[in-house]
């Protein structure tokens, strides 16, 4: 039986590739950008419930945005149990702790709708992207090399 999580592992390397060669080279941008865009599906996926919650197309819509966002939380986890990952230890175990309530409320949403629990997934991921779109302290005026940050810059990677 295949690994569950080795495909994360691999998206999570992946990611850490792309966001070291996207143009801004600013990983938390790309954090920020996923959170986001689950945080819309997940919105459309409710919206099109409210209108027809009975509609097989709308329950797919529905549950494949959560399975998809919690996929998204299961990359975070991954990244954040690693070693190498930088971010202080206390950060980690909050997040964490987040990801697992992602988790519980995941599983819960699905076995049957309830918009407060969609809400509620929803309003975590806009509330980290807008932490992770603030500019780190000091890193306005210059980034140094990904070896020599001490703050690290992202959920999935150290650089």
């Amino acid at each position: 039986m295949a690994n569950p999580y080795e495909n994360a592992n691999v998206y999570a390397q992946n990611q850490k590739v792309q966001a070291e060669t996207a143009p801004s080279n600013n990983s938390r941008d790309t954090d920020a950008r996923a959170l986001i865009s689950c945080a819309r599906r997940l919105d459309d996926a409710k919206t099109a419930m409210e209108n027809d919650g009975k509609s097989k197309e709308h329950l797919r819509l529905y549950s494949d945005a959560i399975r998809h966002n919690q996929r998204l939380w299961t990359i975070f986890q991954v990244a954040l149990s690693d070693p190498e990952n930088a971010l202080p230890e206390n950060l980690k175990l909050i997040l964490l702790n987040l990801s697992r309530y992602v988790d519980k409320t995941s599983f819960r949403a699905v076995a049957s709708y309830m918009p407060e629990l969609v809400d509620s997934l929803i309003n975590i991921n806009r509330i980290i992207a807008k932490g992770l779109s603030k500019p780190v302290e000091g890193a306005d005026l210059y980034t140094p090399p990904a070896e020599a940050r001490s703050t690290p810059t992202s959920l999935t990677t150290s650089a």
